[in-house]
């Protein structure tokens, strides 16, 4: 162990029988289950809201709750000024998207932590800061980027194989974002926001694989840390859906104040890009989702239209854009004739998707 992991862990009352690192962060293996260390990354007050996000999740089977220090503070410092945090963690493996069963679960895991995450007391302070983004100014800041992209590659004489094959798809894609931008132009999406404030609707903010947690059911639910329980935050109906294995969500680090149908969005669109979207599997997601925390016209919509807009050729932009324009790597290459790969399947199931908005 680190001298100034140790230092850090003094500053806790638990006892420590071994550490480990992992992506960024350490495991240690405690008297009180498995925590994560990690160094500050945000502000005071963002950790704050994200605190008290976790706290207000009383009924909820497993989440990364920060732990206080001997201080009370949920920020600590070692001798040189340089701030931590620590957080329950859990044994298991990430959800695996090309396990059906996995993928099942992800689905009603974010339903049952949408039901939660409606009326959690905050201020007004922290609804102003924790805000979404505006997704209109937000798609029409993007569709600005695409054309500057394109305009740049078109007056460029000699082009490289990423932007021979950047020219060739871009009009499609191009397409698809106008068309987002006009629906979403023409949606009720600014009534949903509002709802969303008024009544503190929360999004997890990055709801993938990456978090969420398939908890080993050797380790059993008493050994492992989880928060208070508070009756009736989650009806009885909704629980009789729940998945059918232990599941813990984490890294609320981009919760945010917003429609939460967003977070459905993000979840299918990852699992469907590894499954070449599968129309079946994105129905079986809807489906599960659905079943537990029904989304109404207004919601499906929208889902529709992010779905639409073609985000993954955005984010190939923006590296492109802001990155090296003399040598393109060949990951990226091989990122965008992906997308233009699945951009049929993307079509046919953004048609079945459409066929039940009518």
């Amino acid at each position: 162990m680190e001298d100034r992991n140790l230092e850090i862990f003094r500053q806790y009352n638990i006892k420590i029988y071994n550490t480990y690192r992992i992506r960024g962060a350490f495991i240690a293996e405690t008297d009180k289950g498995l925590k994560l260390l990690k160094s500050l990354e945000s502000s005071k007050s963002r950790v704050e809201f994200e605190n008290t996000l976790l706290e207000y999740l009383y009924d909820y089977p497993y989440v990364d709750l920060y732990m206080r220090n001997n201080a009370g503070e949920l920020i600590t410092e070692d001798g040189a000024g340089n701030k931590y945090l620590l957080k329950n963690w859990f044994p298991g493996e990430e959800c695996n998207l090309r396990n059906e069963s996995d993928i099942a679960n992800g689905a009603a895991n974010l339903a049952l932590l949408h039901s939660c995450l409606r009326e959690v007391p905050l201020s007004e302070e922290q609804v102003m800061k924790n805000t979404g983004p505006d997704l209109i100014e937000l798609f029409d800041k993007r569709n600005r980027e695409l054309k500057r992209v394109r305009g740049y590659i078109r007056e460029k004489k000699k082009k490289n194989e990423f932007e021979l094959c950047y020219i060739n798809c871009y009009d499609e894609f191009y397409e698809q974002a106008k068309e987002a931008s006009r629906l979403l132009l023409e949606s009720n999406y600014r009534e949903l926001m509002k709802e969303a404030k008024e009544h503190s609707y929360i999004c997890h903010g990055n709801y993938t694989y990456h978090n969420i947690i398939m908890v080993h059911a050797a380790q059993g639910a008493g050994a492992l840390p989880r928060a208070n329980m508070r009756e009736g935050l989650i009806s009885a109906a909704v629980f009789k859906n729940k998945p059918d294995v232990e599941m813990a969500t984490t890294n609320f680090d981009k919760s945010c104040i917003g429609v939460q149908c967003t977070d459905l969005y993000f979840y299918i669109r990852k699992c469907l890009e590894k499954n070449d979207w599968d129309i079946d599997t994105g129905s079986m997601i809807l489906d599960t989702y659905n079943d537990i925390l029904p989304l109404d016209r207004d919601e499906r919509r929208l889902l529709y239209i992010l779905l639409l807009y073609p985000e993954k050729f955005w984010k190939i932009t923006n590296f492109y854009y802001n990155g090296k324009k003399s040598w393109v790597p060949q990951r990226n290459i091989q990122k965008l004739t992906s997308t233009w790969d699945q951009s049929r399947g993307r079509k046919k199931f953004l048609e079945c998707l459409a066929g039940t908005l009518s």
